[in-house]
């Protein structure tokens, strides 16, 4: 591939890394600022708090000292500024840096027998920090995404298949703090062209001549051993950073745990649901958060009942036959949004419209459906339809996060995937609803659904609740 090691250009990288690295370092300040602040407001709520139930107040060299002790702790994470972390990494560092300073805050006063604002005012002001500095970190940094001030940019090595869902994602997904700036590839072809708007600038040795970044993202997944070992040694020696897309592909990706036998690198790929620790955890989530929920969104069911008794003749409450855990059909429980002579209305459509019929073959529903009412298409705009599915998660036959529920004759389109689908409990929201919703083709959320069975981890659950919600307020792509 006409790859070498260059000499000279090292010291120009190594003055380029001084720069970028002080841009990271003011990124990181800003986030270290949000938090100090998060903190002092948390710290202050639960110090008035206890002046109102007439306890002792929160000294202030305590708030400064585990204050402190969190922030080092998050910095060693790697939190600031945070580039690369996908969100579930992310929540997961989050939420046990805070619990863990807690935690030892706690041990440390029982040690020594000294707790001035009691165990309720630490555990309360531990609390408030894990939702409020969460929610702060993500409005400040999407505030220097907005502002063009956020994230460092990458070489991409390779401009093939890869590079292009590579460049495609790190664009969609801002946060990653990862922007491409140029791509390098040995293939004629490819070079002088763009890459989503990322210019393929010229050959692979061009970069490590001329490298224009601190970081390196090696995108030829498919080279041989060699090649790719010759590949990662000369680009390590040319980028300060420098990361590797390995050859895994269909592999769970998020759940490798690197680990070294003497000089041999190897890959532990966890099967994190065939855990009983972790169903246990999942089944735990669905019972504790669904229970809270239905207690929550009564009055909305009962407004929602009035408004479809209004609007159209018709249960309520229908029950729609979809696969369940190992392929046993289960009753799931949807709000009517549709005519009661939706199917015949649907078939009759079909025959008589070709481009409707290939739309509904694609995607599996209509973005102009006639068979839905007024209410109807509302609640589907905001996926309050599927509100009444909390009660088949009560019951067992749903989870909260989960595959899409599939429809019985479904089942001859889903490839061979319907069984391995099937392992777990269908979901009111997924993986899929959260990244494509209804713009995405019957196939690639099969794909989604794999994607989510095969790299499962309570954070990826809690991360899709987030978006869930941001998704149905904003009702981003679906009808």
């Amino acid at each position: 591939m006409g790859l070498h090691a260059p000499s000279a250009p090292v010291v120009r990288t190594a003055n380029r890394g001084v720069l970028l690295a002080q841009r990271g370092v003011s990124q990181g300040l800003v986030l270290v600022i949000s938090d100090v602040l998060s903190g002092a407001v948390s710290f202050g709520l639960s110090n008035l708090l206890l002046t109102g139930l007439g306890k002792v107040n929160i000294q202030i060299e305590t708030v400064v000292i585990w204050l402190g002790v969190w922030l080092c702790w998050r910095f060693y994470q790697g939190l600031y500024p945070g580039y690369g972390k996908s969100p579930q990494t992310e929540l997961r560092l989050h939420t046990v840096s805070t619990v863990q300073v807690l935690l030892v805050q706690l041990a440390a006063a029982l040690a020594f027998g000294r707790l001035a604002m009691g165990v309720g005012g630490v555990v309360v002001a531990w609390l408030l920090i894990l939702l409020l500095a969460l929610l702060v970190r993500y409005g400040v940094r999407s505030l220097l995404i907005r502002a063009g001030n956020f994230g460092r940019p990458v070489s991409i090595i390779g401009a093939g298949q890869t590079a292009s869902l590579l460049i495609a994602h790190l664009q969609a997904n801002p946060a990653y703090g990862l922007i491409p700036l140029a791509a390098y590839d040995d293939n004629p072809v490819l070079q002088g062209t763009l890459l989503h708007d990322v210019p393929v600038r010229g050959s692979i040795e061009q970069a490590l001549t001329d490298p224009l970044t601190e970081q390196a993202l090696i995108s030829i997944p498919s080279a041989r051993a060699e090649t790719q070992q010759k590949l990662v040694n000369n680009v390590y020696a040319a980028f300060p950073v420098t990361w590797v897309i390995p050859d895994l592909f269909g592999v769970p990706n998020q759940a490798l745990l690197p680990h070294n036998i003497g000089s041999v690198a190897t890959l532990e790929v966890r099967n994190n649901l065939r855990s009983r620790r972790a169903q246990f955890i999942k089944r735990t989530m669905d019972i504790v958060l669904s229970s809270a929920g239905v207690i929550l969104v009564s009055p909305i069911l009962l407004i929602i009942a009035l408004l479809i008794r209004w609007d159209s003749e018709g249960a309520v409450v229908y029950k729609a036959h979809r696969i369940g855990k190992d392929m046993v059909p289960f009753e799931c429980y949807k709000f009517r949004s549709m005519y009661l002579d939706s199917e015949e209305k649907l078939q009759q459509l079909l025959l008589r419209d070709g481009e409707l019929r290939a739309e509904y073959e694609t995607y599996h529903k209509l973005k102009n459906d006639p068979r839905i009412t007024k209410v109807g298409s509302v609640l589907r705009k905001l996926s309050l339809d599927e509100l009444p599915q909390i009660f088949n998660v009560l019951m067992g036959t749903m989870s909260l996060i989960g595959p899409r529920p599939y429809l019985l004759r479904e089942k001859e389109k889903m490839a061979g995937e319907e069984y391995f689908i099937s392992q777990v409990r269908p979901g009111m929201t997924g993986y899929w609803q959260v990244t494509e919703r209804s713009k995405s083709t019957f196939y690639e959320r099969v794909a989604m659904d794999r994607f989510y069975i095969t790299n499962w981890s309570p954070w990826l659950d809690l991360v899709i609740l987030l978006q869930t919600v941001r998704v149905v307020i904003f009702g981003k792509g679906a009808y």
